[in-house]
């Protein structure tokens, strides 16, 4: 008996990670610090460190329609237009540079505020001293078989794709 004939294709490593999320949508930037918000809490933590803010045509940021929808539906159900995802840069890692992600309920003073074009509430916040490392990124969400989360898709202030584990990853110089 002759076995069935299967036939099998691949596609180059390279389209499969441009594929593995859809594309973003610039955001409408909603919110940026201003010098007196700045200056207000650095009068209160005098160790901080100083604070070069982004010019708001310089912060840009990028989000995909499934990340905005799951921003929607966590405000929602917190009945909180205000809610979103809070996104910051920590050193750390074996590349020096890792990202940490968490829920947030509102804006602070230092922070940038995004959001999907159309899909509202969306809100994205991130902090004026991580803003400049995290400029021009898509903020993604994914669903696999282990779980579902929002990660930073693309960030062109990255070298390559990270550490191995993919927790990490290194500044462009």
């Amino acid at each position: 008996m002759i076995p069935p004939h299967r036939s099998f294709s691949s596609s180059h490593a390279r389209f499969a990670s441009l594929s593995s999320h859809p594309p973003g949508h610039d955001t409408e930037l909603v919110y940026a610090p201003t010098p007196e918000a700045l200056q207000s809490l650095e009068s209160e933590d005098s160790d901080g460190p100083d604070i070069d803010l982004i010019p708001p045509e310089e912060a840009k940021l990028q989000l995909t329609e499934r990340a905005a929808e799951q921003l929607r539906a966590i405000a929602q159900r917190q009945n909180n237009d205000g809610a979103g995802l809070r996104i910051g840069v920590e050193s750390g890692g074996c590349h020096g540079y890792q990202y940490k992600l968490e829920l947030a309920t509102e804006r602070k003073p230092d922070d940038y505020q995004f959001s999907h074009p159309t899909i509202k509430p969306s809100n994205i916040l991130i902090d004026a001293v991580s803003m400049s490392l995290m400029k021009g990124s898509v903020i993604d969400f994914a669903t696999e078989l282990i779980g579902s989360s929002f990660r930073v898709a693309e960030n062109p202030q990255a070298k390559g794709s990270g550490c191995g584990c993919g927790v990490s990853w290194e500044l462009k110089i």
